[in-house]
């Protein structure tokens, strides 16, 4: 029989008179003895552990002493190794489960993260009672954030599978902590199945369902039509999903359209046209503002304006070709100066023989 933390468990390890020294469970068909792992140690965050170990306050896994795993070893206990915690101290029963990352504490002493610290309501000293529990594997987890800022993560689900491998149990109640990019996340359980109090999440296919964080404000949007409905389960169950889950989905059909509508299209400009009609002289104004005209000789000038820069069809008498305007240099200017020296050094060269030839 499995504990499953739900009241008194004095009989879940043991039977008849013993009253929690031998215990029997059913393993494969066949029953196992076990004796339970019952200790007190003095409680600290794993802050004040001597290594540098600030990771582990994102688990749910304790530093015990070395004399813990020697006893353990000779007892024929379930593994993985899970643990419940209680203070016996506390105003109401205060208890968690948790597993084990490390047997190298001091002697007397167990190191655990800061939330189990405040589940607990420990102080750093404070008395705190170990016990070896099996647990039933757990095929759903039920999870509340407790801010929206929760909701500024991309890939929940990939986040949540490498903050959930540093837990071995999820106790109902408990409010975790994980971390992400620098920043911290508190989640509570709200819900587990199949134990509703704890369940062992080692080595399982678990589900994981979302409620609304708190502050949570449900959108104004109308969900897509095309859309279905369901949670966030590895195991492919389809159930209602959550609002949290509709406005995950929402952000992400919104991310895709504005990416589709954010790439290159060719072609987006607007054409002009060549010939003086009627739609490009009511559009003079706004399009072009350089004009042509013709003068008495069949000259044409050119009146421009300076503030426009795009040109307009040139005006010119029927059977007339302009191949463009001739260079026309201001007076006195240095290439004014060029042309009127080549006009006079044409043909003023001298030539000039190879082999001179003799006067007779």
């Amino acid at each position: 029989m499995y504990a499953d933390d739900g009241g008194d468990d004095g009989d879940n390890f043991g039977f008849g008179g013993f009253g929690g020294t031998f215990g029997q469970q059913r393993q494969g068909g066949f029953r196992m003895r076990q004796r339970q792992f019952s200790r007190y140690y003095s409680a600290y965050p794993v802050a004040a552990y001597p290594g540098n170990k600030t990771d582990a306050n994102y688990g749910g896994k304790i530093f015990m002493p070395a004399s813990a795993l020697e006893e353990l070893s000779r007892l024929e206990i379930v593994y993985p190794m899970l643990f419940k915690l209680e203070n016996d101290e506390a105003t109401t029963s205060r208890r968690t489960h948790c597993g084990v990352l490390e047997f190298t504490a001091e002697e007397g002493r167990v190191y655990l993260p800061q939330w189990m610290m405040e589940t607990l309501e420990l102080a750093p000293g404070s008395p705190v009672k170990v016990l070896n529990v099996a647990l039933l594997h757990g095929s759903l987890v039920k999870l509340q954030p407790q801010s929206t800022d929760f909701l500024d993560i991309s890939d929940h689900r990939a986040v949540l599978e490498n903050a959930l491998r540093k837990f071995s149990a999820m106790t109902v109640g408990d409010i975790v902590t994980i971390e992400y990019n620098n920043r911290e996340y508190r989640i509570a359980v709200l819900e587990t199945k199949p134990s509703p109090s704890a369940i062992n999440i080692v080595e399982t296919d678990l589900s994981v369902d979302f409620a609304a964080p708190v502050g949570y404000v449900e959108p104004n949007v109308r969900a897509p039509s095309g859309s279905s409905n369901h949670s966030m389960a590895v195991d492919g169950n389809s159930r209602p999903s959550s609002s949290i889950a509709k406005d995950i989905r929402l952000k992400e059909e919104a991310a895709k359209s504005e990416l589709s509508n954010s790439r290159f299209a060719a072609f987006r400009g607007s054409g002009f046209r060549l010939s003086n009609s009627s739609k490009d002289k009511a559009n003079a104004s706004t399009t072009s503002l350089r004009s042509y005209a013709s003068t008495s000789d069949n000259t044409p000038v050119v009146a421009t304006d300076s503030s426009q820069e795009q040109p307009v069809a040139l005006d010119l008498p029927i059977g007339t070709l302009f191949f463009g305007y001739d260079l026309v240099p201001p007076p006195g200017s240095e290439l004014d100066d060029n042309v009127d020296k080549t006009e006079e050094d044409k043909f003023q060269g001298k030539g000039q023989v190879l082999r001179q030839r003799r006067k007779r």
